[in-house]
């Protein structure tokens, strides 16, 4: 039976074979070498894997900047160019019926100030 066994057994069976625990420490000893090893292989590994995702995460980033900035350069050029035409077609109505255009400009200036006179 195996719950027979003492821990005086044990103790005589480590001293009667001296020779063996001390390879056993040895083999434990260079085990525990191998483990460090894979260890820290398998930290820099992570480090390598966590550097590259970093980099691609970055890369990923520097991309959407530049799309965004050119987006927003793209429809600041347009409302610029929207800006501009209106401009041109006012100044050609204004040109075209000077009379009707202060009229209007009377007009807008009477409600405005009777809306922000209170």
């Amino acid at each position: 039976m195996a719950s027979d066994i003492s821990s005086n057994d044990v103790k005589m069976a480590g001293k009667s074979s001296g020779q063996g625990s001390h390879e056993g420490k040895h083999d434990i000893e260079a085990e525990l070498a191998r483990l460090r090893e894979d260890v820290s292989g398998l930290a820099e590994a992570l480090k390598a894997e966590a550097s590259h995702r970093a980099d691609g995460a970055r890369q990923q980033a520097f991309a959407l900047r530049d799309d965004v900035r050119e987006r927003g350069e793209r429809y600041m050029r347009q409302a610029q160019d929207a800006a501009s035409d209106l401009e041109e077609q006012l100044s050609e109505k204004v040109r075209a019926e000077p009379i009707k255009s202060v009229l209007i400009a009377a007009a807008a200036g009477y409600l405005y100030a009777r809306l922000f006179r209170r």
